[in-house]
């Protein structure tokens, strides 16, 4: 017998309400957005030309805030994606991980992942924020690493939940500048560790200028 979460009538409601959302999100944040960045290329491209050697501060600013305005509109866009195709969490986020791998394989990317001891089950709210933490991720090696290959790793022990990304690519520069501070690497990360923190988990980034970055992620395990 059905319960009453799982009646057909619930999923559809839910389903409606998510392409609502998504919708209402494209016909106003995405929208604004798009005006954004199209005004700030504008800007940068007929305005800034003009600026003698100290209008050069003002010019690597304009440069950071298109970055992230178009960090920001990819992030949107990748999010509405996220609603129009929820149903792929509803087979477990190992089938959703593999979903997104196979993307990247199709994309020319080497990709080994290995899924171990591994709960059937977990929490919505588990399920959803570690999608999320890999899915940016690898989304922030597809756009920013220049790699070739990625692994992924995700295992159980002793009562911890495991996660482990890496690639081949070209690493981060600790060094960074203000312009690098806001690029979509560092907003990405910012992102993975906001979802970490209401797991209760910790994260790990190890990267080498030139040599790869792998993110560990660990956080204890649903009871």
């Amino acid at each position: 017998m059905l319960t009453v979460l799982d009646s057909p009538s619930i999923r559809l409601a839910q389903e409606a309400e998510r392409h609502r959302i998504a919708r209402e999100l494209h016909d106003s944040v995405v929208q604004s957005l798009t005006a954004l960045v199209a005004d700030l290329e504008y800007f940068q491209t007929r305005q800034l030309s003009s600026l003698d050697q100290s209008g050069q501060a003002v010019a690597e600013k304009v440069a950071a805030w298109q970055e992230l305005a178009r960090y920001s509109l990819a992030s949107m866009r990748q999010a509405l994606g996220g609603l129009r195709q929820q149903d792929e969490l509803d087979f477990g986020l190992e089938y959703a991980i593999q979903v997104v791998l196979s993307e990247l394989r199709e994309a020319g990317y080497t990709v080994v992942f290995e899924c171990d001891n591994w709960p059937d089950q977990l929490p919505a709210e588990h399920t959803s924020h570690l999608y999320y933490i890999v899915r940016e991720a690898l989304t922030n090696i597809s756009k920013h690493a220049h790699a070739t290959s990625i692994t992924v790793y995700m295992f159980a022990f002793e009562n911890h939940l495991h996660i482990s990304i890496s690639d081949d690519g070209v690493g981060m520069n600790k060094q960074s500048t203000n312009s690098y501070v806001y690029s979509g690497y560092q907003l990405g990360l910012t992102g993975i560790r906001e979802r970490v923190s209401l797991l209760n988990g910790q994260i790990t980034i190890e990267s080498l200028e030139g040599r790869g970055t792998r993110v560990d992620v660990e956080i204890p395990k649903a009871v």
